[in-house]
């Protein structure tokens, strides 16, 4: 009897775990027992007990995972799966940056410092000058998650005083699904702070605070809300670590910068409120009305929070380390503001591991990891019983890698390797738009016309009203994943028939020009409707 798809898929999965697992016992229990007992295999079991070779090991992990996660990023981008909304936005403020125009934008703001606090992107510069493309961003950020894993690896190492566990805990970060999405959802400087704490909660184990406080100095230049993180890192020193000069530097520094930048800097260069306290808006309509909220009306943020989503949420945040986590309780609340700001945004990205908003709590789910396993350990005092927890967790990392798979598609964010019918046509059509003129397009298309002064977004996610006097206007009629065929035509009816021409018109595909191009073809376009038939 033929097996239906929904049966081979189970068969497939349970096949894989069993398979993983099977694998996992030969590797940890059976083969060393095996080739220690083996004389002959002696000198190849020294060489698998030496330090050097899990620093080879974690070398070729990290391989794999820039090889695959760069292919996958950069595959992507030109299959127009990466959007506006944010690697557009970030390769705009480098590139005019590079031109003279410091951090300037046009896609939401005039200034990147009117949106966002980021300053370390001008870190970037140099690289992005040798390589100006989008593609620069991504493989950046793809390195940037890996190298997370060297310090998480020594952390453990140090912790838990076991080489080889350390290596499997730096091989479930590599396959944790949350770090995979983030490394494929564009590019954010969030991911940019991941490796930092990391290194900084490294350097303060290792009582170096002078060391640490250089890695949180970084974090904090990443984003105005890493702030919260250096805080809570300060409050963390002082009660673990009795370090309370620095942990109170920290605290201040932290909440200060956060505070400022936040509160004053941002909201000043903006010119009113930033748009994300919207988010938070059910909970009242000022900082202040939001707090009375929290305290004052528990049910009712309990109610919201004990949503389907935000449960989802933070069971793929703790089910690929076994909720160990939470073993690790006191290192793990140290992301706990960003936790509950994702977890209270009306928002349908923050509450979820598909974008971005969980990268500064990343790294302290593998802290809570690995002191939660150093406090098993002492609690268990058995080394076998040690070693099977080790056993069940590292195979359902890679259980939930197969389940929430970065490769595939997933609901809410763009696609991972879908291909349009007309890509070759969008690929003959971006090259004849001008560099440097200004630009009205939709979200998949931005990141591919970045590179100019002036760049607008029409459909969502766009903040910002596009201008009605354009010099360009590129337009792919058959893709309406982010704007609807009704959309392009109440746009393209805004804009002067006396003035405008046609340059590229094929496949569904439309380039319009202003002073220049075919006047009687836009003509024609705008008042023979056809409803985006091409």
């Amino acid at each position: 009897m033929d097996l239906l798809i929904w049966q081979k898929n189970q068969l497939l999965l349970l096949s894989s775990i069993a398979g993983g697992w099977l694998l996992l016992f030969l590797s940890v229990v059976v083969l060393p027992i095996w080739v220690k007992r083996q004389t002959h295999l002696q000198s190849l079991y020294s060489f698998f007990q030496r330090r050097r070779t899990f620093l080879l090991l974690l070398g070729v992990l990290l391989a794999v995972f820039i090889g695959s996660y760069g292919w996958l990023v950069l595959n992507r981008h030109a299959r127009f799966n990466s959007t506006g909304y944010d690697l557009a936005i970030h390769e705009q403020i480098l590139w005019n940056t590079l031109h003279g125009r410091f951090f300037a934008t046009s896609l939401e703001v005039d200034n990147s410092f009117a949106d966002h606090f980021r300053p370390l992107m001008a870190a970037f510069l140099p690289f992005y000058a040798v390589f100006p493309t989008p593609k620069t961003l991504l493989i950046i950020q793809v390195i940037a998650l890996a190298v997370t894993a060297v310090p998480l690896f020594l952390l453990a190492e140090l912790k838990l005083k076991n080489k080889s566990v350390a290596l499997a805990i730096a091989a479930m970060y590599l396959l944790y699904p949350a770090v995979g999405f983030l490394a494929r959802f564009d590019f954010h400087m969030g991911a940019i702070a991941v490796p930092l704490f990391m290194f900084a909660f490294l350097a303060m184990e290792k009582q170096r605070w002078k060391q640490a406080t250089v890695w949180l100095l970084l974090a904090l230049l990443c984003k105005e809300n890493m702030g919260i993180v250096v805080a809570m890192m300060g409050l963390y020193a002082g009660i673990m670590y009795r370090q309370w000069r620095w942990g109170a530097a920290w605290l201040l520094l932290g909440s200060g910068a956060f505070v400022f930048t936040s509160f004053w800097l941002l909201p000043t260069i903006r010119g009113e409120t930033l748009d994300a306290m919207e988010r938070y808006a059910w909970l009242g309509g000022n900082t202040a009305e939001i707090v009375q909220t929290l305290f004052t009306n528990p049910t009712h943020v309990w109610d919201y929070l004990v949503q389907t989503d935000r449960l989802l949420y933070l069971v793929q945040l703790s089910i690929p380390v076994g909720f160990l986590n939470f073993v690790g309780l006191p290192e793990l609340l140290i992301a706990q503001p960003f936790l509950m700001t994702n977890l209270l945004a009306d928002h349908f990205c923050q509450p979820t591991i598909y974008c971005h908003y969980h990268a500064p709590i990343i790294p302290f789910i593998f802290i809570g990891l690995v002191f939660g396993l150093a406090r098993l350990r002492r609690w268990l005092k058995d080394e076998r019983s040690w070693q099977f927890v080790i056993m069940l967790i590292l195979p359902l990392a890679m259980v939930n890698f197969w389940l929430d798979n970065p490769f595939q598609n997933t609901p809410l964010v763009p696609a991972a390797l879908d291909q349009i019918d007309n890509a070759e046509v969008v690929k003959q059509a971006l090259t004849a738009v001008p560099p440097n003129l200004s630009v009205v397009t939709t979200n998949d298309y931005a990141p591919h016309l970045a590179q100019r002064e002036k760049l607008y977004i029409i459909g969502i996610p766009s903040q910002r009203e596009a201008p009605t006097d354009p010099d360009i206007v590129f337009l792919n009629l058959y893709d309406q994943q982010y704007i609807v065929c009704d959309g392009f035509r109440a746009y393209v009816e805004q804009l002067d028939i006396d003035a405008y021409g046609v340059t590229f018109r094929t496949g569904g595909l439309i380039v319009i020009q202003r002073d220049a191009g075919s006047n009687e073809q836009f003509r024609d376009f705008v008042l023979n409707w056809n409803n985006c038939a091409g």
